[in-house]
């Protein structure tokens, strides 16, 4: 009978499901070009992040308030996302500044995501009006409350009192008026923040919107958003014909021939096969101060590559670093005679972020990936492969350093098209009692739905322990919080 029930549960669902994109689907969203919305309803968001902050979080970053954006039109608001500009960067040797997203990226394929404008552009829209607010997003001075995380905002006294902006160095910009909030959420809940408090705003500018996290981490959201990031074609242009003069590299022998359009785009792990070469992201520079214990030392780098090479029976390496030019040559010097070590190198027509991107893409169409552990740089390149196709195997892969070289390798974050696992998450949720796995996004998930549903914690944050831990730490317990108070006390 349970049986019987369970499958009739997922029926449920699966029609639920099937309803709700069905509404999707009946302009239940406001459209990206509709053409009964007068431009004196649309609305801005914009936002900044951190200044230490580097390129590839960035990216990351876009993509949660992308998220934002697309929730509060889905809730019939007609907001437009204001791209920064880019610039000024730490990492940056090149000092520019006002750099435009289509400089790196194919706009018009993120504007088929949300509604995207550049900065420049939003300016003469606006008849460069001022900003109506800046939100300066913070921490919580206190801290979790009794060790505990809560998904939560409140307006607050700015907890370092600087109201300085740059507006990304645009000097006759300016915003009428200010405030600080402490936050502890996700995408959702900065949607939540701006409709509850802020719906009738016409611009509104988020700052540190690296506080807020994915609503849920590598989900279909989550990666419909990083497909939509294609890069601008004449990096892609570049970065092709870089691999085709040195590797014989191309789409078809690779097979990495992509769609034009992202959105009609679905990959099999293992569709693709990568040019003859492999590719070693070797971070060096600030890493072998604040990672020395994470990375491998010149020698030992030259032993990995030399041996990726032989299991992969291949002769050439593409070599991605910020290594001064006297490591890359020691590292040629400990490599054998018969390896091919390959560099894109520029010489001052390209923008540092262009070059990075064409990095990361020649990268994303090797045999092989080997990355630098915690390195968003890495990262990035890891997604780039699971949209291309890759087997897991070939992409999610670090140097390790001399001293571990079995040393643990990277989550295998695998490219989601379709939430089928949410139908498993929903019945988790509905069960008298839960237990997950220790550090796992998908526990996670299931544990934030209970506490929707009203489950009592004691059910619902517990973990299965190891064989020789029985009693290993419990999950911490993430209170749902409803205005600011809690349902109850644990």
């Amino acid at each position: 009978m349970a049986s019987r029930y369970g499958i009739m549960h997922c029926y449920a669902i699966v029609i639920w499901t099937l309803l709700f994109e069905m509404c999707l689907a009946e302009n239940v969203l406001v459209s990206v070009s509709d053409p009964m919305t007068s431009s004196a309803e649309r609305r801005y968001i914009l936002y900044d992040v951190n200044h230490g902050e580097g390129f590839n979080l960035r990216r990351d970053v876009f993509m949660r308030v992308a998220n934002t954006v697309r929730l509060l039109r889905e809730r019939g608001y007609n907001y437009v996302l204001v791209l920064p500009p880019w610039g000024g960067l730490y990492h940056w040797k090149n000092a520019g500044t006002k750099l435009p997203w289509s400089l790196f990226f194919d706009v018009s394929s993120i504007n088929q995501l949300v509604p995207v404008v550049e900065f420049e552009q939003y300016l003469k829209d606006t008849n460069n009006d001022d900003i109506d607010e800046v939100i300066y997003l913070q921490g919580y001075a206190e801290g979790w409350s009794n060790g505990h995380y809560e998904i939560k905002y409140d307006k607050r006294e700015c907890i370092d009192g600087n109201k300085r902006g740059w507006f990304f160095s645009y000097s006759d910009v300016r915003a009428l008026a200010f405030s600080c909030v402490s936050i502890q959420g996700d995408s959702n809940t900065l949607a939540d923040l701006i409709e509850r408090n802020h719906s009738s705003t016409s611009s509104i500018f988020i700052d540190r919107a690296e506080t807020i996290l994915h609503s849920r981490f590598g989900d279909s959201r989550y990666w419909q958003a990083r497909r939509a990031m294609r890069y601008a074609k004449h990096l892609v242009k570049i970065g092709n014909q870089f691999r085709s003069e040195k590797f014989g590299s191309n789409d078809l022998s690779d097979r990495t021939v992509l769609d034009n359009d992202w959105e009609s785009t679905v990959k099999k792990h293992g569709d693709a096969l990568g040019g003859d070469f492999i590719c070693a992201h070797w971070r060096r520079r600030d890493f072998v101060r604040s990672h020395a214990a994470d990375i491998p030392s010149i020698e030992g780098t030259a032993r990995i590559i030399t041996k990726i090479l032989k299991e992969e029976r291949l002769n050439k390496v593409f070599l991605s670093t910020d290594a001064h030019p006297e490591e890359v040559a020691e590292l040629r010097k400990w490599t054998p005679p018969d390896v091919t070590i390959e560099q894109f190198l520029d010489h001052g027509s390209l923008s540092d972020g262009e070059i990075s991107i064409i990095d990361q893409w020649i990268c994303a169409h090797a045999r092989y990936f080997t990355g630098t552990h915690v390195s968003t740089f890495s990262y990035r390149i890891q997604e780039d492969r699971e949209i291309l196709g890759f087997r897991p195997e070939t992409t999610f892969n670090r140097l390790c350093p001399d001293e571990d070289a079995n040393c643990e390798q990277p989550a295998k974050w695998k490219i989601v098209y379709e939430d089928s696992e949410i139908i498993f998450q929903w019945i988790c949720a509905h069960a008298r009692y839960f237990t997950g796995t220790h550090v796992s996004t998908f526990s996670y998930r299931i544990q934030e739905d209970r506490e929707i549903l009203g489950f009592r914690p004691e059910t619902t944050f517990n973990r299965l322990c190891p064989d020789e831990d029985a009693n290993c730490e419990q999950p911490a317990k993430w209170k749902i919080v409803y205005e600011d108070s809690e349902m109850y006390d644990l």
